[in-house]
């Protein structure tokens, strides 16, 4: 049974509208910042051409049945983290995007506080805690109930299925629904994510002193593109994306599934790949951010190795590692 459960981000690097339209049945939201809202990617530069089409295609997707998630969830708000400002700026743009007939469903976030302020002023939009987050069970959701309406799980936790199963449950049991990010390109535990995705709530980190200073200090937040560099491809294996074939087991135990496609150079690709549970080519072509490998991740592979892939995919020391051999054993029957 084909279930309707993919979030998808907006993107204006494809053709948006025809590629949800033919993945219709699968789609349920679309996530979005909207103009001058910092979130956890660097934003476009908003000309009216861009704006217009950010309408447009939203306003396609209501049309279709698709969900609108807004997202405040930048890692970091500064001087105005609790502030009338940040409030004042959260419900103007509400009021903004109402007024285009696209007051959100959802409001995907990684504050407390914007998460108190929809609570009091507009307390029928869901509130979805950010996947940035890291929330890595359900203890850390019990003090804040009332805040939220549904989450993302740890990206960390979400390839053990028995993990993924008591957190289905206490979800449920408590009302809420939970979700998960399929192509995340980032290391597992990735020791700079936060660092980055600060650099981003305050405009991308690319203004001209940071550069200077990177170039100076030979210095990337991408600390993925420089670990592989150094030639630790297993590290990919690791990681904590699911292949669109495994997606069929997963979403027995969530609500969403997260496409990472706002900024990603084939958009249009990932939608297609998720939407109908198949890939033929390389797997890190699908993830975000994209990683480029002297050889490819052959999708195809993973399935003559099923058995052993699914041992790597469930370890019980993913977050621990012991270098057991298995993601070497699986590297060599996939890795081409």
């Amino acid at each position: 049974m084909v279930k309707r459960n993919l979030a998808v981000g907006h993107f204006f690097n494809g053709h948006f509208q025809e590629a949800c339209a033919r993945n219709l049945p699968r789609i349920s939201e679309v996530f979005f910042a909207w103009p001058g809202v910092l979130s956890c990617r660097p934003a476009p530069i908003y000309t009216d051409e861009i704006r217009a089409r950010l309408i447009a295609d939203l306003k396609w997707a209501r049309e279709n049945g698709i969900e609108l998630d807004a997202l405040f969830n930048a890692n970091c708000y500064g001087d105005d983290a609790i502030s009338t400002n940040l409030a004042d700026f959260v419900l103007r743009i509400l009021d903004e995007m109402g007024g285009e007939g696209l007051f959100p469903d959802t409001v995907t976030t990684t504050s407390p506080f914007i998460a108190t302020v929809l609570r009091r002023r507009h307390p029928a939009v869901k509130i979805r805690w950010s996947v940035n987050l890291r929330v890595h069970g359900s203890l850390g959701f019990e003090s804040v109930e009332e805040l939220f309406d549904s989450f993302y799980a740890s990206r960390e936790h979400q390839r053990d299925l028995e993990w993924l199963d008591r957190m289905h449950s206490w979800a449920k049991s408590h009302g809420k629904t939970m979700g998960i990010q399929a192509n995340s390109g980032c290391l597992r535990q990735c020791p700079f994510q936060t660092f980055h995705d600060n650099l981003h709530g305050h405009g991308g980190g690319r203004r001209s002193g940071n550069v200077a200073a990177a170039e100076e200090y030979d210095f990337t937040f991408f600390r993925c593109k420089t670990n592989y560099e150094r030639g630790s491809y297993e590290d990919f294996v690791r990681s904590t994306w699911l292949r669109p074939e495994d997606i069929v087991v997963y979403e027995n135990f969530v609500d969403i599934v997260k496409l990472a496609t706002r900024r990603h150079p084939r958009p249009v690709d990932v939608l297609d790949a998720y939407a109908t549970y198949s890939y033929d080519g390389d797997l890190a072509a699908l993830m975000d951010p994209v990683h480029v490998f002297p050889k490819s991740f052959d999708n195809k592979s993973f399935d003559a190795v099923d058995d052993l892939w699914r041992e790597v995919r469930r370890c019980p020391d993913a977050n621990d590692c012991v270098h057991c051999g298995r993601c070497s054993a699986l590297m060599k029957e996939v890795f081409k």
